[in-house]
């Protein structure tokens, strides 16, 4: 049996704001975020409030970011690597061998090169250790957003 056709990345256009620089649209990212650690994910949630970034779904395991990708449209997926059950690493093979295209920035607490070198051979376009500024975590999903990669190498 074929694996379900995925939904292609679209981009929810809003009014420019303030900071927004004359001439252009501000967009709104949505944002799969998938951490087993509730309180992990009201700490993400309080730091997009009032940015470009809209938290469009949340899991608890990379089995329940993958069935979100059908729930919703997303443009950028911020993952934690160990979850219990399916971790960060089954989301990308899911991701991986459905021919999905979400951009997906894996995020942890440890920041050893083997995790890079994991989370790139299995398709992720970024990883960023937990903990960092939140501007810096917006850098990065921004990054990923606009097709760059953003590798923080420890």
């Amino acid at each position: 049996m074929a694996a379900p056709q995925r939904r292609a990345i679209r981009s929810t256009v809003r009014f420019p704001s303030i900071d927004t620089p004359l001439g252009q649209v501000a967009v709104t990212i949505r944002l799969l975020i998938a951490d087993d650690h509730e309180l992990v994910r009201d700490g993400l949630r309080l730091t997009f409030e009032g940015t470009d970034i809209e938290i469009a779904a949340e899991a608890a395991n990379g089995q329940q970011a993958f069935d979100a990708l059908d729930e919703s449209p997303i443009d950028v997926a911020l993952i934690d690597i160990n979850m219990p059950g399916a971790d960060g690493y089954h989301f990308l093979r899911l991701v991986q061998g459905s021919g999905a295209n979400v951009p997906v920035l894996m995020h942890s607490v440890y920041d050893g090169a083997e995790y890079i070198r994991r989370c790139r051979a299995l398709g992720a376009k970024g990883f960023i250790v937990k903990g960092r500024e939140g501007r810096e975590l917006l850098a990065a999903i921004r990054a990923i957003h606009a097709g760059e990669e953003f590798w923080e190498v420890p």
